[in-house]
């Protein structure tokens, strides 16, 4: 017998709260496995070096940069708007002569946003939203030096494998989000691991989502715009939001659905006219409500959401 196995009928012997405590443990041991994120660079060295810059070190051209620091990733340093090494890293003569790591600079987000901020209404909010204030760089997603759209950084090879097929931005997302990329491997799931679809299109890494205007819904049919009404029939749950039927990422119910039907149904008609007597109080929660209520979404003809 397996060892999870032989544990949990042992602790099913010995107390009736054993099986509590089993759980919890296999819970740790689960927490424990999830990958974490960490910082690419040491954040004290950030916080203080990187943002005040090497004292009293002169500037010596990029070409005295790329004696040393002649290719990343077998390609040039960097592309042409990121050329002046300078610019971000400051100052590099005291460096050039020590080689060491701390007699150089490393860009911060104020760097970045130096040059990216201005006319890019995307940026405006990072101050404000979730990656910021938990405590991500500019770096820890982009890489100035490659050539990757957007210059997002390529996902180690461990988190690519969760994602093998879609798209650079999604594998290096899954990376930090590892729930999330186990639901995007569920049966029914939106079809991002298959690379037709990007994290992005419906999330803004740069945003807060406690300031993001407009409902989820809003967000939902500037895809699936056969469901946007509006309708002389509404159901409610569809107006509101439309997670509150749907799960986002992925599910093991048909459809996205958070429980397949009819119990995702019944768990909000829970007595239904003309269902409550007879045969018919069995057989509709052994049936799909869609069966016969095919205008689940709204109706222009029908108030009880029939086709």
């Amino acid at each position: 017998m397996p060892l999870i196995g032989r544990a949990a009928r042992w602790f099913g012997r010995e107390s009736s709260w054993g099986l509590w405590l089993f759980a919890i443990a296999i819970a740790g041991l689960s927490a424990s496995c999830v990958t974490k994120w960490t910082p690419l660079e040491p954040r004290p060295y950030h916080r203080t070096v990187a943002a005040a810059g090497v004292a009293d070190s002169e500037e010596v051209g990029a070409e005295e940069c790329e004696v040393c620091h002649d290719e990343v990733k077998g390609l040039p340093p960097a592309p042409d708007y990121h050329s002046e090494c300078e610019a971000c890293h400051g100052p590099g003569e005291i460096h050039a002569d020590s080689e060491e790591v701390t007699d150089i600079r490393f860009p911060t987000d104020t760097d970045c946003l130096a040059c990216h901020e201005t006319g890019r209404s995307s940026h405006l909010g990072w101050t404000t939203s979730d990656h910021a204030r938990a405590g991500l760089l500019c770096s820890d997603c982009h890489d100035p030096h490659n050539r990757e759209p957007l210059h997002v950084r390529e996902a180690e090879a461990v988190q690519a494998a969760i994602l093998p097929h879609a798209s650079g931005t999604s594998q290096l997302c899954a990376s930090c989000h590892p729930g999330v990329a186990s639901q995007l491997n569920l049966p029914s799931h939106h079809p991002i691991r298959e690379g037709m679809g990007d994290c992005t299109d419906c999330h803004s890494p740069h945003e807060s989502r406690r300031v993001a205007l407009g409902a989820r819904t809003a967000l939902c049919t500037s895809c699936h715009q056969d469901h946007q009404g509006p309708w002389i029939f509404e159901h409610p749950p569809v107006a509101e939001d439309c997670t509150i039927c749907h799960s986002t990422h992925g599910t093991n119910s048909d459809n996205l659905l958070t429980t397949n039907q009819p119990g995702s149904c019944i768990s909000c008609h829970t007595v239904v006219l003309g269902h409550a007597n007879g045969a018919a109080a069995t057989r509709q929660h052994f049936t799909r409500c869609t069966d016969c209520h095919g205008a689940v979404h709204g109706s222009y003809a029908d108030p009880h959401l029939r086709r």
